[in-house]
Formats: C-alpha cells, sequence, structure tokens
C-alpha cells in the first residue's frame, strides 16, 4: 500500500524535526514544546492511521454473501 509508505516517511521527518528541535540550544524550553505540540499530535494520529491500515493490508477479506 502506497499510504502506508507514505505515512512512514513522514513519521521520520516528523522525528528528524523534532529532535532538530531539541538539539537547537539557542531556543527556550517553551519555545520547543510550542512548536514541537504539533509534531507529536500530527505523529499519535500517523501511528494510529498506520496500525489500521497495516491490519486492513494483513486481513484476507472473503466474499461472505453466499456462493462460498
Amino acid at each position: 500500500m502506497k499510504m502506508i509508505d507514505i505515512i512512514n516517511d513522514r513519521l521520520q521527518e516528523i522525528r528528524a524535526e523534532v529532535m532538530d528541535l531539541v538539539d537547537d540550544q539557542k531556543m527556550n524550553l517553551t519555545t520547543k514544546n510550542s512548536l514541537m505540540q504539533p509534531l507529536v499530535e500530527e505523529k499519535k494520529v500517523l501511528e494510529h492511521t498506520l496500525v489500521y491500515l497495516e491490519k486492513i493490508k494483513n486481513t484476507n477479506y472473503k466474499g461472505l454473501c453466499g456462493g462460498g
């Protein structure tokens, strides 16, 4: 599934962005927190979405409407 690859790529980008913020010694903690908050929220949503997409990908759906 292409979407799984896109989500994994974005998760890697988010991790890199967060690490850049953490490593920036010129920025105070309040600013870092406010910049990281939307990234953390996005990461949570993407991780949950990824779990469900993986489940869908790995499920063998069979027709259950007769015809066996």
